[in-house]
């Protein structure tokens, strides 16, 4: 005999409306990245991910990787959060180009987003790249200078492996939309010559 249980997901209330499944704590998506003596170049696959619905068309895919104010930032998490980034960074930018500066800018994001919605406090993990620097962000203000690369988002372990083995972030994107489930082509790509 089969027993069927079924189950309630409560989620709190600043949640609502908002909520991602979030494979093994990660989000949907990869974006990798790595520098060089010559240049900072960043990768980013284009899944967008609504209840059971995918989504690759460029033309419904917001800016999870964009480039202004003399930043790239690539952005996994929630499209709103990413697009509240998006609209931030057009008029704001760090201080220079130190990790003290980009926590910084990060605490003036929090503010500015909880202005115009209380409700919510970010989440997303980061690429950033500003004045020659790599920087990855964890969820909030756990903010590290990349040493020479890294990825994040669902892919990552794939795309890092092969960071590691070389590959260019084209390359280890392209890796992880062949092997995870939450990542998919077509790929952006974005290189910043230093």
């Amino acid at each position: 005999m089969t027993v069927i249980v079924p189950i309630t997901l409560v989620y709190p209330p600043r949640l609502a409306g908002k909520v991602s499944f979030v494979p093994f704590g990660r989000p949907m998506t990869v974006i990798a990245a790595r520098k060089t003596k010559d240049a900072i170049t960043f990768a980013s696959d284009s899944i967008l991910v609504a209840g059971y619905l995918k989504a690759t068309e460029k033309e419904v895919i917001y800016n999870k990787l964009f480039q202004q104010n003399e930043m790239v930032i690539g952005s996994t998490g929630t499209g709103y959060e990413g697009t509240m980034m998006e609209l931030f960074s057009r008029n704001h930018r760090p201080v220079d180009g130190s990790r003290l500066s980009i926590i910084d800018f990060f605490v003036e994001f929090r503010e500015w987003i909880n202005k115009r919605d209380s409700g919510h406090s970010p989440e997303n993990d980061y690429l950033i790249a500003y004045d020659k620097k790599l920087f990855r962000t964890y969820g909030g203000l756990d903010i590290y200078e990349v040493p020479e690369f890294e990825a994040v988002g669902a892919g990552e372990d794939f795309a890092k492996a092969a960071l590691h083995l070389g590959h260019s972030p084209r390359e280890a994107v392209e890796v992880a939309c062949k092997l995870s489930i939450y990542c998919s082509e077509p790929i952006s790509e974005i290189i910043v010559e230093l």
